[in-house]
């Protein structure tokens, strides 16, 4: 199978979660919804087709956030006609991932991406977040079977059996990714992920078969490592 690779990398990110109120605390990496969006916004969609759209998320840099006091328009906020109030916003700092994505619409999104065009503005999952996605490459993949594989990417935990301890990694947790977006800006369904929070592999003992969500292993040409497409 073919899978295209494409890199987002830019100054800043933030990723609301939705379970904050005063504060806008950040998911620690792009979730699957702002992912999808940004696809969207470059072939000029509003929202991507979700049969056999499947993707992996790598983190090409440690996670780093800071904790920023902005002044935002509140009708940016509330949507009511107010002035300026502060608002304490968690900043993804520096943020560099690099995708892959197998499903519909690769071929479009990849001559898009390769040509440097978008449709619509392409931001990490705020406006004042601007990102310029740059083509990879395109690669040869091989779905592999279950069981202790090198993960190269997060991972949905529902897909994780057991973890194999590894000298000097950090694994942490991202709780409560929303799954799917619909119309009026209401969501279905969530997920938790692990990750590495400098970005290094793992050793994991996966079973996709009757993961929740559906998960796939994917081995690239050329690499030991098994990107995760979920």
């Amino acid at each position: 199978m073919q899978v295209l690779v494409f890199d987002l990398r830019a100054e800043l990110g933030h990723f609301r979660r939705p379970d904050t109120a005063k504060a806008h605390a950040s998911y620690p990496f792009v979730t699957r919804t702002a992912l999808r969006g940004l696809l969207g916004a470059v072939l000029g969609m509003e929202r991507w087709p979700e049969d056999g759209a499947t993707a992996g998320i790598r983190l090409l840099r440690p996670v780093r956030t800071r904790v920023q006091q902005l002044s935002l328009l509140g009708g940016f906020v509330s949507g009511k006609d107010q002035f300026n109030r502060p608002t304490t916003v968690e900043l993804v700092i520096r943020p560099h991932y690099r995708i892959y994505y197998a499903g519909p619409l690769a071929e479009e999104l990849g001559a898009a991406i390769a040509g440097g065009r978008a449709v619509y503005p392409t931001y990490l999952g705020s406006a004042f977040a601007l990102v310029f996605p740059r083509l990879v490459e395109w690669a040869e993949g091989e779905e592999v079977a279950p069981g202790l594989v090198t993960v190269g990417t997060v991972i949905p935990v529902p897909a994780v059996r057991a973890l194999r301890p590894m000298p000097g990694r950090q694994v942490a947790r991202a709780g409560g990714l929303l799954y799917t977006a619909l119309d009026g800006r209401r969501f279905r369904g969530s997920v938790d992920v692990l990750y590495e929070v400098e970005g290094r592999p793992l050793q994991l003992e996966v079973d996709t078969r009757n993961a929740d969500p559906p998960v796939r292993l994917i081995r690239l040409a050329g690499s030991e490592e098994v990107v995760v497409l979920w």
